[in-house]
C-alpha cells in the first residue's frame, strides 16, 4: 500500500499525539501557555514583548493562504519545483551538540541521513537523545548538571520544573537579537507566526525558537451518517440538542450498530471540551478591567458546564470507562466505527484517524462539528499554545556573538518552510533510501524502519511540520481543516496569563490537577454531588490557587 506520510509524522507516540491534540482546560501549568495572535508588542510581566517581524508564506502552487491572522496555511499538493531557502552553508566547521527528544528507536551510529545533514550544515552534529517517556526526568537532570549542549529542545509542559532555571538566565535571551528587523538575518525564522513567539516567551523574553503548531488545534468530527439514521439531518444547535444526539449515538438504532455497541463519546475530557466551549468557560483565567483574575472553576459558566456534563453522563452518552479510557484506545474506537463524536488535534484527525476510518468503512459519512453556544448563540474556542517545544541556546554559549549567530543559522536551516528543498530533506530524508516521489510528486516513505530510525528521531527539533496543513492522499483535506480553523479563530479566546510564570503553579501543578480531576470526574460520574463544587473551590484556593492568582496578577 502506498504510504503518503512525512517521515517525522509517521510514528507519533502517545505523548506527541497528546501534544498535537486538543486542550481540555484545568491545566494549571498551561496557564502560561496560550495567547492570542498578534502583530507586535504586548505587555507581559516586567518585560515588554516585541515580536520578530513576520514574513507570510509564499504563494506556491496548491497553496491557500488565509487572510485571517492565526490561521495556518493549507496546501493541496506537494510542490514539484522546490526552492532553496538557505543560500549559504550555515556552519563554520567544528561540532555542535544537541539535546533532543526521541520518539522512535535510536538511530544507527553510521546514519547516512545525519552524515548528509552534517554536510549541508557545515558542522558535525553531536546529538544526545531523551526517549519520550523519560524526557521530563532527563531534562531536569541536564539542567541540574549545568553542562548544557549548544542547542537544547525544551518543552516546559512536560518538565515544568525547568521554568525556574530558565528564569535564572540558563539560556540566551534572544529578544534583542530577533525582535523586529533583527530576525531578517534568519529568513526562515521570520516565517514563524507571531503567536508562537509570544506564547513560547517567558515574561516577555524570547528564550528559544518555537516549533509551530496551529493556534486553534482541535477538530470535532461526528458521524453524520449515524445522525441521519437517527433522524438528525442538521447539526445540533444548542446544548440540549448535542446531549440528545450523543445519547442517541449510544442508545439509538443506526448503521454503526452492526459493529457492536456504540457510544457518543469515548472519554470524559471529550465531553469537557464540548461543555467549556458551549457554556463559554474562560481559557483557564478571566481578567477584569482592574486586573483581577478569576479562575475558570470559580465562574458561573463552569458550574453550568459541569451540571450539563452530569446530565450527559446520566443520559448514557459516554463509554462506561470514559473516566480512565486511554487516549489512543479511544481513537481506535473511533477509527473502528464505535464512537459518534471525536474531538482531537488537527494532525491526528486528518493524518491518521480519518484515513483509517475511511479505509475501514468506505461508505462512512463524517464531518466537522461547528458547535453553537448552549443557548444557540456563539460558543468560545480556547486557543492552544501554538507551539510544542523550543530550541534554546545556553547563555554560556550565546555570549560568543559569532557562535550565537552560527547556531541561529543552523536553527534557521532546521526551520525551512514547506515547499523548500531543505524542508523535504529534513522531514523525508534522502530520496531512494528513505522516500520516493509518487505520481503526484508527493514524497512517500519506503518500507522498513529506515524512515523512522534514521530520519524521524534525529530530525525532530523545530521544523514547521505541524504548523502547516498538508495531508497527502486527500487533496481536499487541507482546505477543509483550514476552513474549520477560519471559523474557530474569530471565536477563540486567549488565556490572559499567557507567557507569565507562577512558581507556585509549577510546584503545585500535579497536586492541583489531581484535586481538580478528582472533583470534576467524581461529580460527572455521580461519585460526588454537584453541591461539592463550593468545597472544591475552597480547597483549590487554599492549596495554592489564591497564591497562583496573586503571582499572576503581580505581573499582569
Amino acid at each position: 500500500m502506498t504510504k503518503h506520510t512525512s517521515i517525522s509524522s509517521a510514528d507519533l507516540s502517545r505523548r506527541t499525539l497528546l501534544a498535537l491534540g486538543a486542550g481540555v482546560g484545568l491545566s494549571l501549568v498551561s496557564g502560561c501557555r496560550t495567547q492570542a495572535p498578534g502583530t507586535g508588542e504586548a505587555s507581559n510581566g516586567t518585560s515588554r514583548f516585541t515580536a520578530p517581524n513576520y514574513r507570510p508564506p509564499d504563494k506556491i502552487a496548491g497553496a491557500r493562504i488565509s487572510d485571517i491572522e492565526g490561521v495556518s496555511p493549507a496546501y493541496s499538493q506537494y510542490p514539484r519545483q522546490q526552492v532553496r531557502s538557505v543560500a549559504k552553508t550555515p556552519g563554520r566547521g567544528g561540532e555542535v551538540s544537541t539535546f533532543q527528544v526521541l520518539e522512535q528507536a535510536p538511530p544507527p551510529s553510521d546514519n547516512p541521513w545525519l552524515a548528509e545533514f552534517n554536510k549541508r550544515l557545515g558542522v558535525q552534529l553531536r546529538p544526545a537523545y531523551a526517549a519520550g517517556p523519560s524526557y521530563g526526568q532527563k531534562v531536569q537532570t541536564l539542567m541540574a548538571s549545568g553542562d548544557l549542549p549548544d542547542i537544547a529542545w525544551i518543552e516546559r509542559s512536560i518538565a515544568p520544573g525547568v521554568v525556574k532555571t530558565m528564569q535564572q538566565n540558563a539560556f540566551t535571551d534572544l529578544s534583542e537579537t530577533l525582535a523586529g528587523s533583527g530576525v531578517d538575518a534568519y529568513p526562515n525564522l521570520a516565517r514563524i507566526p507571531t503567536y508562537a513567539w509570544r506564547n513560547a516567551s517567558i515574561n516577555g523574553r524570547i528564550l528559544g525558537v518555537p516549533r509551530v503548531l496551529p493556534l486553534v488545534n482541535e477538530e470535532k468530527m461526528y458521524r453524520t451518517d449515524w445522525a441521519s439514521d437517527l433522524g438528525y439531518t442538521d447539526p445540533p444547535q444548542n446544548a440540549d440538542e448535542v446531549k440528545e444526539l450523543l445519547a442517541a449515538y449510544t442508545k439509538g438504532s443506526h448503521r454503526g450498530k452492526k459493529e457492536g455497541r456504540t457510544w457518543g463519546l469515548a472519554r470524559l475530557d471529550h465531553g469537557v471540551i464540548l461543555a467549556t466551549q458551549m457554556f463559554r468557560v474562560p481559557n483557564d483565567w478571566r481578567v477584569d478591567d482592574n486586573g483581577r483574575l478569576t479562575h475558570e472553576i470559580e465562574t458561573d459558566e463552569y458550574e453550568a458546564a459541569v451540571a450539563w456534563l452530569v446530565e450527559l453522563w446520566k443520559a448514557g452518552a459516554f463509554h462506561p470507562d470514559a473516566a480512565t479510557y486511554p487516549v489512543l484506545d479511544a481513537q481506535d474506537l473511533f477509527m473502528s466505527g464505535r464512537i459518534g463524536l471525536m474531538p482531537a488535534g488537527i494532525a491526528p484527525h486528518y493524518r491518521n484517524m480519518l484515513p483509517t476510518l475511511r479505509k475501514n468503512d468506505p461508505d462512512v459519512e463524517v464531518a466537522p462539528l461547528a458547535l453553537s453556544g448552549h443557548d444557540g448563540g456563539d460558543p468560545v474556542v480556547h486557543q492552544a499554545a501554538g507551539y510544542f517545544g523550543i530550541a534554546a541556546i545556553p547563555s554560556a554559549v550565546g555570549k560568543n556573538t559569532k557562535r550565537l549567530e552560527e547556531l541561529l543559522r543552523i536553527i534557521d536551516y532546521w526551520c525551512a518552510p514547506f515547499g523548500s528543498e531543505e524542508h523535504t530533506f529534513i522531514n523525508y530524508g534522502i530520496e531512494g533510501r528513505h522516500f520516493t516521489y509518487d505520481d503526484r510528486g508527493t514524497p512517500t516513505a519506503v518500507d522498513g524502519d529506515r524512515p523512522l530510525t534514521e530520519v524521524a528521531g534525529p530530525s525532530y527539533l523545530v521544523q514547521p511540520l505541524e504548523g502547516v496543513l498538508f495531508f497527502p492522499g486527500d487533496t481536499k483535506a487541507a482546505a477543509a481543516a483550514q476552513a474549520s480553523i477560519e471559523k474557530a479563530v474569530p471565536l477563540s479566546i486567549k488565556n490572559p496569563t499567557s507567557s507569565l510564570v507562577s512558581q507556585t503553579a509549577v510546584r503545585q501543578a500535579a497536586a492541583l490537577d489531581q484535586l481538580n480531576n478528582d472533583y470534576l470526574y467524581g461529580i460527572i460520574t455521580g461519585r460526588r454531588s454537584v453541591k461539592e463544587l463550593g468545597e472544591w473551590r475552597k480547597r483549590w484556593r487554599s492549596r495554592g490557587g489564591d497564591k497562583i492568582r496573586k503571582e499572576f496578577e503581580a505581573d499582569l
